[in-house]
C-alpha cells in the first residue's frame, strides 16, 4: 500500500513541475525585440527586427514513460517596414553540461520564408533528434538573426 502511495505521490509531483514549467516557458523564454518604435535613437545595423511570439514546447512520452521536451513550436514576427526572412536556432540544456543539439551534433534551427513588413510568419517547429525530459530542464538559448537576399 506504501509503494502504491509513493508512486501516486511520485506522479503527481512529476506533472506539477512539467506543468509549472509549460506555463513558465510560455512566459519566461519568449524573446523580444530589440526594435524600440518609440525610441528616436539610430538602430545598430546588427539588429534583428523581428521577434518571436506563441511559444510552446512539443512534448512527447519517451519509451520509458517520462514526459520529454522534442522540439519547440513558435511564429516569427517582422517588425521592420522592410521585408525579410528569418533564421532562428536553439538549444536546449538538460541535464546540466547535457545538450540538445550537443555540440558535434548539426545546429536545431529554422528559416522562414519571407515575411512581409509587420506581418508574421506561419507556425515554425524545431524538433530535437533527442529529447530532454522535463524533469532535467536547464536552460533554452534561442538566437534570431535575419537571412540576407536580394529584392528584385
Amino acid at each position: 500500500m506504501d509503494l502504491q502511495i509513493t508512486g501516486t505521490i511520485g506522479l503527481v509531483l512529476v506533472l506539477v513541475v512539467a506543468t509549472s514549467t509549460i506555463a513558465l516557458a510560455d512566459e519566461s523564454f519568449i524573446v523580444e525585440s530589440f526594435f524600440d518604435p518609440i525610441s528616436s535613437e539610430e538602430i545598430p545595423k546588427d539588429t534583428v527586427r523581428g521577434h518571436i511570439e506563441n511559444f510552446s514546447w512539443i512534448q512527447r512520452v519517451s519509451s520509458e514513460g517520462v514526459i520529454e521536451i522534442k522540439g519547440i513550436s513558435f511564429v516569427v514576427i517582422n517588425d521592420d517596414d522592410v521585408n525579410h526572412s528569418f533564421q532562428i536556432c536553439t538549444v536546449i540544456e538538460g541535464p546540466t553540461g547535457q545538450f540538445s543539439p550537443s555540440f558535434d551534433s548539426p545546429l536545431a534551427c529554422a528559416t522562414t520564408e519571407i515575411i512581409t513588413k509587420e506581418n508574421k510568419s506561419d507556425l515554425q517547429i524545431i524538433e530535437f533528434s533527442k529529447g530532454v525530459k522535463v524533469s532535467d530542464l536547464v536552460d533554452i538559448t534561442i538566437s534570431i538573426q535575419e537571412v540576407e537576399f536580394m529584392e528584385n
